[in-house]
Order: structure tokens, then C-alpha cells, then sequence
């Protein structure tokens, strides 16, 4: 007789002997083999000697990922001393096997180790499990292999993002555009969540143009993309959320279309600020702009801090910055900061957004800006310049003090709800609202 699966009769003799596990038996065996050893089982029609495969993967006590599976459980081939090998694979929810989940017979042999993925149905999550295996020859039936453990991580799931701005079909000006969706909803223990955003040429995102991967803001993520973007062309956004910590991708956010209408300060027109605002330095950075219905509350990186904007003489006191906004108005930017802040002013000072156009621009001092206010929606540009800009005629190459501004972000604006947008600094630090 010859002994298949790669191996000589002389050894299957001495495996047998060594373990003193033989067993013969007309039918089926039931015994499973102990830890280490190689038990075999002698059919008494046939009389076809069949050893039990050993486990080689996943070893006992393994650990995956709901998103690991399909799970591929491996063996180490047996040996016969007849007929073709095939394999029996059982995966039970528990040790005695009594409920099993997944099986598999008449898998072939392959060269040294066989293999099997638990394909269907997919195991269920939070749960441990147990398998085994066992050859087959000839009529003869061996001893399933002892079982082994693993456990399989809860699932969780990740719904779609809600894009929010630019709205579907609406303008975005910023310079690079920001984009803004609602959170994903999820079931199961979700680990850090992070939102890929990206925009395409095409509805059908054949291409993408660029991307920009950022962590979960509360309730909403705001991210920007900087991207050579051509003015007044149609493009494409969309995002979906990320678990990276259990291996989650989330579906994609519906498709939003916007188009891009580049934002140039220095082609706005300034109203009752100094008229070259527009020009000076660019040293700060707007971090957070929070809308509650009562103001909306805005935050950068040198309000506060050791580098902080020195405050401008005025009165009995004296003026850190200027807090402003610019429109687009029938194709042209107009901008102007309004609000004063001395130094420890309390955010909320702004006034509430629904009364810009009669707090703010109450007369013809802001030309087209008059009674102007912003709609639920509509992309504002949000920026502060330091000291006092209110009224002032003078110009950088006159500056009492410190001629220094922000950036202008783009945001959408909210009259009579809530929405909170942060944005990272270039450290890829993000600040939040502070408060003295």
C-alpha cells in the first residue's frame, strides 16, 4: 500500500505507535484528538489508517476584526494509507460543538496544508467561536482535530455623512473651498472617526481632482481642500466616515454639485475699514466660527495667547481686533469689520445672526452693504483685522499700531439654528471655542 498526502507508510507506523491513539471503528469516530498529538483511526471494512490533521490557523485565542472576515481556517495536512484525502471543517458556537454555525466537507487536499474560508453565512459579532477538522480516505472516516478558539469583534456600522455646504448647486468661494456635512450616524462601539472628503470634475467621480482626510468635528465636519480649481466651473463633492480603528468605510454621502467663484479679498470693495485691509499681512488664522441662534461666536489663533494682537489705543481703553464679514452681492464681494473687541470681550458680542443687517449695516456708511443681511444658507466670508478698523482711513504705509488680518472663511451661514465649524491650523492642530 501506498501512504498519500506526501508521506511513506513507515511513518504513518510510527506515528501511530507513538501516540497510542488508534482506534478501529466500522463507522464514523467521534473522539477528537488530543492537544499535540497526531491520533489515527483504522477503518475495520476497509482497513484504510487515517490520521488527525492539526490545526495550523488562526492559532487558539485568536483575535479579528468584524471586518476581517471571511476568516480562512488551515490545517496541517493528515495522512491514509489509502483512497483520495478530503476534509471536513466545522466552526461551532461552542466547545462541544453542539451548535455549529459553518461546515464544510470534501475539501481537497492541497500541498502540505489545506485551507477553508468561512464564506457563508458571516459570523456574527461580539461572539467566540470554535473549530476543528478532519480528514476523510478511502471509506474511512478520522478523528476531528481538538477544537480551537477565536473571537470575532463586534460590527459596527457607519451610515452616511449628510452633505451640508456648499449646498447642492450653490457657489463655493473659498480660497481653498471648505466643505461641511453632517456626522454619520453608527451602531456598535465605533473607535475615532475620520471623514475623506473629495471633489471630482465629474458626477460620476471618474476622476478625482483632489482630497482631504480630517477627524470628526462634533455634530458636523468641516474640511478643506486645497485644489487648483478653475473659476466659475462645475465640480462635484462628496464623504464618506472612516473607522480605522476597527476597519470601517463607511458608504459615500450623496453627490453635491457646486460651482467654484474664487475669492480674492483684494477685489472686494471695503467698506468704512481702512481701503487697503484688503492687502495687509495675512498672520492669523480664523478657528472656529460657532452659530447658536443668539450670536455667533468667533475664535482665531491670535486672540489670545502669548502672541496675541496688542490692543489699539481708544477711549479709556483700547480695541485688540475688528470682527467683520464679506457678501457676495450680485457677482461682487463687499466686505467690512464692524464689531469692536477689546481684549477678554466675550464672544457672544457679535449680535445675533439674524440681526446683522440691522446691527451691523444700519446706514449708508456700508454703500451696497446697507440693511444687508445674510440668508440660511448663503456662503459668508468670516475675518478679523487687528486694532480698530471701524471708521479709518489710514492705510498700511500710515499704520499707528500693528496692520495685520486673517484669512477670510468661508462658512455657511445659520440665521436662527446651530451649527459649529472649526478649522485646523496649518500644525494640523484644531481650536474650539474659547472663553474668558
Amino acid at each position: 500500500m501506498k501512504l498519500n498526502s506526501l508521506c511513506v507508510c513507515s511513518a504513518l507506523v510510527l506515528a501511530v505507535g507513538a501516540t497510542a491513539c488508534t482506534k478501529s471503528s466500522p463507522t464514523r469516530p467521534t473522539d477528537s484528538a488530543s492537544a499535540g498529538t497526531t491520533a489515527s483511526v483504522t477503518d475495520a471494512t476497509s482497513g484504510i489508517t487515517i490520521t488527525t490533521p492539526t490545526p495550523a490557523s488562526p492559532a487558539d485565542g485568536a483575535r479579528f476584526k468584524f471586518t476581517d472576515q471571511p476568516i480562512t481556517l488551515t490545517i496541517n495536512n493528515a495522512a491514509a494509507t489509502g483512497g483520495t484525502i478530503t476534509y471536513s471543517f466545522q466552526v461551532a458556537s461552542d466547545a462541544a460543538f453542539a451548535t455549529v454555525v459553518f461546515s464544510k466537507d470534501g475539501v481537497a487536499a492541497g500541498a502540505g496544508t489545506t485551507s477553508v474560508k468561512i464564506d457563508s453565512p458571516k459570523l456574527a459579532g461580539n461572539k467566540d467561536y470554535y473549530w476543528r477538522a478532519r480528514a476523510v480516505s478511502g471509506g474511512a472516516t478520522g478523528a476531528y482535530s481538538k477544537g480551537r478558539a477565536f473571537n470575532v469583534g463586534p460590527e459596527v456600522v457607519l451610515n452616511a455623512p449628510a452633505p451640508v455646504a456648499p449646498a447642492n448647486g450653490g457657489q463655493s468661494s473659498g480660497s481653498p473651498p471648505s466643505f461641511t456635512v453632517n456626522n454619520a450616524t453608527r451602531t456598535g462601539p465605533a473607535g475615532t472617526i475620520a471623514y475623506s472628503f473629495s471633489i471630482s470634475d465629474s458626477a460620476g467621480f471618474g476622476t478625482i481632482i483632489a482630497s482631504n482626510v480630517v477627524n470628526e468635528g462634533p455634530g458636523q465636519t468641516t474640511a478643506t481642500i486645497d485644489a487648483r480649481l478653475t473659476p466659475n466651473q462645475t465640480y462635484y463633492w462628496r464623504a464618506q466616515a472612516i473607522d480605522q480603528t476597527n476597519g470601517v468605510t463607511g458608504p459615500f454621502s450623496p453627490t453635491w454639485s457646486f460651482k467654484f467663484v474664487p475669492f480674492d479679498m483684494r477685489q472686494a470693495v471695503i467698506h468704512d475699514n481702512p481701503p487697503d485691509v484688503a492687502s495687509w499681512p495675512e498672520t492669523a488664522k480664523i478657528t472656529m466660527v460657532n452659530f447658536t441662534g443668539g450670536a455667533f461666536d468667533v475664535d482665531f489663533d491670535k486672540r489670545d495667547g502669548p502672541d496675541h494682537w496688542p490692543e489699539a489705543p481708544f477711549g479709556d481703553g483700547g480695541i485688540e481686533y475688528t470682527l467683520g464679514l464679506c457678501a457676495n452681492l450680485g457677482g461682487t464681494w463687499h466686505c467690512s469689520a464692524v464689531v469692536q473687541f477689546w481684549y477678554g470681550r466675550e464672544l457672544e458680542a457679535s449680535t445675533p445672526p439674524s440681526y446683522v443687517g440691522r446691527n451691523w449695516f444700519y446706514d449708508g456708511r456700508w454703500g451696497a452693504l446697507n440693511g444687508y443681511q445674510p440668508q440660511n444658507g448663503e456662503q459668508i466670508g468670516i475675518w478679523v483685522g487687528a486694532g480698530n478698523l471701524r471708521g479709518q482711513a489710514y492705510t498700511a504705509a500710515t499704520c499707528p499700531r500693528i496692520c495685520e488680518r486673517s484669512n477670510v472663511q468661508m462658512v455657511e451661514w445659520h440665521n436662527d439654528d446651530q451649527a459649529l465649524f472649526t478649522f485646523s491650523l496649518p500644525n494640523g492642530r484644531t481650536l474650539g471655542l474659547r472663553r474668558r
